[in-house]
């Protein structure tokens, strides 16, 4: 009895947790969510609990045996169809699963399989309150809209949604407000914990954490984070096993695109599974691409000898570290699946510029043309034409071809005007066109002269950001506004956190390339008429600041190279490869002094002869594991700067010696969440960082005072210091000037609205200023993130002066002479002169 009792209790516990699950898989036409006679039945579909995976019969059915853990019965979603329910939770009272597809909006998948799709990550939401008015249901709907304009396969997000905002995230972006696409989701680190087990809560609102799809000629698979704040019921023995079913049902030499919260292994390979029952590695099975987040960044590159293509990208909204913009990055998929990326920019509402005109003048080019670089951009769909019209003299003209594109941002054209138009009056009408059929129209006048005022004069080389090593400008003559704009130039790629530097009559620009799209560049230029001088190819991004020494102009790529190139000829003198942690961009400027040269961060931050190459120290008192923007600075021979989210620094710049660490907690916490680039003054080095502007002293790192303030100051501006005032730009308030002996706010100019947000964990809105005030006289230049290039009296904050770019200006302008040039974030390049005021001196 007692042994017939004991086998049917085992069996009735076995058959609790091994019932078999059904259902069918079926294309719900009528979009009733119930099966009807005549709707189509889908065989071929991959149905899994999480470990078993069956395929749907000739009749759609399908019968999964279970296992202890199962939680879920969901699909590997075939190609051409979506799903709004792609899993069901299993539920003991029930036996039948059926699954109701939904044909896919048949323009986002071609014939040949191309297709495309969007990757986003690390939202961050934790103010539901705010969040329903802020940053994030801005973009969101931006990027639902720009899905259905443009249609878009699917949008996967990879993970760190993160838990307090799960609800108010899956309103904002799921299956239901995204009819013609799909949305997957990945677990991240903090989307774990809150519940009996790690993945609960996030299971509550997305479903399972691993599992598979089919979009095109490609099998796409998600795997979840390993760790995090709560514990995990999944290891990576149980993915393996489940892995190695999925893959059954897939044939050798498919595509495989995998996603994940993060990356876990350094080496090109991808194992799942146990010493116990084996391992799985995707690269062995035709992994193109492993795409993540969670490191706030924007990121491509590939392991040495291995073909995986390793893809981060960071928050929609805003949550990045190393000041990567708010974006989206749209991937388009060949039929063998290699990648292709474009970003995509939140918050720009069809938005028109006409760089090359303003205040009623524009340049003009040897031949007696114009030129005229406009800006034009839109969240939601992009820009296919710009078209012109211009009248002067009576007369309207159309120019015969629409303007060239040369950026994601600009266009370009050239007005071609004669010299019986010098004098009159010219009204120029630009019209973008976007792919969604929109339109925009901007209007500019300016006053034609033929014959430029005045030429360009130089004075001083700018070889650093802000001048020199110490970041702290040697500006003799005094500019006087209004400026006139002498030429504009496009480099041809986006132009980030980067100052214009100015050296034996050139000025030479690093540009970004975050789409790995070959655009990287040093680009070399005549500082008087902007004629492209020479172009040199780098590897990848270049994110802040160039230098020039020695005849030698100096720029380091995010993925560690150093490059010293001949800043006559364009040609490579030598490189040095800095042996950067493939996770970890290099997103620090170059400093230069004394024929010296000084690249790389932590462990890869080093002193090198400029002439040689020759390296003189290696830095071994400090690594750090996060990009940072910031750009050293040498005074003194002492060289600092920080580690974001980490610790700041000071190394001896003869020896390499650390001579003290201030830990990230120390000071409230306001040292390190994200400091500027130090203005280093005598013995003394200004900083702003968290909501604090820090005078430190230089040699023991000691505190000498720190000033919080109501407002945050998580951007890249370096204080200005002067005789009376000390200025700064700010996260959301524009440009600040303190009292220098009370370091109370003196002034506060409010810039506009932002076009990109670059600041850590700032969204929308915003008036943000990332760039470092230059002193000329009493004015105060200065770009800021609503695409306007601002200068403004010192002593009262009073506008003196604009210029519209059209575009984000996150790089420091540089002055000499009657000069002052300009970045934007479209790659133009800009060049002003003006009238050097000779009664008055710095």
């Amino acid at each position: 009895m007692k042994i017939a009792l004991t086998t049917l209790l085992l069996f009735c516990s076995v058959g609790l947790w091994a019932a078999p699950y059904g259902g069918r898989v079926y294309v719900d036409a009528n979009a009733n969510r119930r099966y009807d006679k005549g709707e189509k039945l889908l065989s071929g579909v991959s149905v899994t609990d999480g470990l078993n995976v069956v395929q749907s019969d000739a009749s759609g059915n399908f019968s999964l045996d279970g296992h202890p853990n199962a939680r879920f019965v969901y699909i590997s979603l075939p190609s051409g169809y979506r799903c709004e329910d792609y899993y069901l939770r299993i539920d003991s009272t029930r036996a039948h699963y059926d699954f109701a597809l939904q044909a896919a909006d048949p323009a986002s998948v071609k014939a040949d399989g191309t297709h495309r799709f969007v990757h986003i990550s690390d939202t961050h939401i934790f103010d539901i309150e705010r969040t329903a008015a802020d940053g994030h249901a801005v973009s969101t709907r931006q990027l639902r809209d720009y899905v259905a304009n443009e249609h878009i396969a699917f949008v996967v997000h990879t993970g760190d949604i993160t838990r307090e905002g799960f609800a108010t995230y899956r309103d904002f972006l799921n299956n239901r407000n995204m009819p013609t696409s799909q949305v997957f989701f990945c677990v991240g680190n903090h989307d774990l914990g809150e519940g009996a087990y790690g993945e609960e809560r996030f299971e509550q609102y997305f479903g399972p954490t691993y599992y598979s799809f089919n979009v095109g000629n490609v099998h796409y698979i998600v795997t979840p984070m390993p760790v995090g704040d709560g514990r995990p019921t999944y290891n990576n023995e149980s993915i393996g096993e489940w892995l190695k079913n999925d893959l059954k049902y897939v044939p050798e030499g498919t595509p495989i695109i995998a996603f994940n919260h993060s990356v876990h292994s350094g080496d090109g390979h991808f194992r799942f599974g146990s010493k116990e029952k084996g391992f799985i590695d995707l690269a062995d099975r035709n992994l193109k691409a492993w795409l993540y987040g969670h490191w706030h960044n924007h990121r491509m590159f590939k392991y040495d000898g291995s073909d995986v293509q390793m893809i981060c990208s960071n928050g929609v909204a805003g949550v990045t570290y190393d000041h990567s913009p708010a974006s989206y990055r749209v991937l388009s998929v060949s039929p063998d699946g290699t990648l292709a990326s474009e970003l995509r920019y939140p918050y720009l509402d069809k938005r028109v510029a006409i760089a090359s005109i303003g205040n009623m003048q524009a340049p003009v080019l040897p031949d007696g043309g114009v030129p005229l670089s406009v800006n034009a951009y839109s969240s939601v769909s992009p820009v296919t034409a710009v078209r012109c019209r211009y009248t002067v003299g009576g007369k309207t003209y159309s120019l015969r071809t629409g303007l060239e594109r040369r950026t994601d941002f600009n266009w370009y054209g050239t007005l071609p005007l004669e010299a019986a138009h010098d004098g009159q009056t010219v009204t120029v009408d630009v019209q973008a066109l976007f792919g969604n059929g929109e339109v925009s129209n901007v209007r500019e006048v300016f006053v034609y002269h033929r014959q430029p005022a005045d030429t360009v004069r130089l004075a001083k080389d700018w070889t650093n950001l802000l001048q020199n090593s110490s970041h702290v400008t040697d500006v003799l003559d005094t500019l006087s506004t209004p400026l006139r704009l002498a030429w504009v130039q496009n480099v041809g790629a986006n132009l980030f956190l980067t100052t214009p530097i100015l050296y034996e009559g050139m000025v030479y620009a690093g540009s970004m390339d975050d789409n790995g799209s070959g655009r990287a560049s040093v680009t070399c230029m005549d500082a008087a008429s902007g004629e492209i001088r020479w172009k040199y190819p780098l590897r990848n991004s270049v994110r802040s600041s160039i230098a020039a020494t020695a005849g030698v102009v100096f720029a380091q790529d995010i993925q560690g190279y150093l490059y010293a190139i001949d800043a006559r000829e364009g040609t490579l003198k030598w490189e040095k490869d800095l042996k950067m942690d493939k996770h970890v961009p290099l997103d620090n400027g170059l400093v230069t002094t004394d024929g010296v040269v000084y690249a790389g961060t932590g462990s890869s931050l080093c002193a090198v002869e400029a002439a040689t190459g020759r390296t003189l120290w290696q830095n071994n008192g400090w690594g750090t594991d996060h990009g940072s923007s910031i750009t050293f600075a040498v005074r003194n021979g002492i060289i600092t700067g920080h580690a974001f989210w980490e610790a700041n620094y000071a190394n001896d710049a003869r020896t390499g010696e650390r001579l003290w660490r201030i830990d990230r907690y120390d000071y409230d916490g306001q040292m390190t969440m994200s400091s500027s680039s130090a203005a280093m003054y005598d013995q003394y080095q200004y900083m702003i960082s968290g909501n604090s502007l820090i005078i430190l002293d230089s040699r023991s790192g000691k505190p000498i005072v720190q000033k919080q303030y109501d407002f945050p100051l998580k951007n890249t501006s370096t204080p200005l210091v002067t005789d009376s005032e000390i200025i700064f730009g700010t996260t959301d308030r524009g440009v600040v000037a303190v009292d220098r002996e009370s370091l109370e706010v003196k002034w506060n100019f409010r810039t506009g609205r932002a076009m990109l947000y670059t600041v850590p964990t700032h969204i929308d809105p915003g008036a943000v200023v990332e760039t470092s005030p230059v002193l000329s006289g009493d004015n105060v230049f200065i770009g800021a993130s609503d695409g306007y290039l601002y200068a403004l009296d010192r002593r009262t904050g009073l506008l003196r002066w604009s210029h519209c770019t059209g575009a984000p200006v996150l790089g420091t302008v540089a002055v000499s002479g009657n000069a002052l040039y300009a970045v934007d974030f479209s790659g133009n390049v800009y060049c002003f002169v003006g009238e050097i005021d000779k009664d008055k001196r710095n």
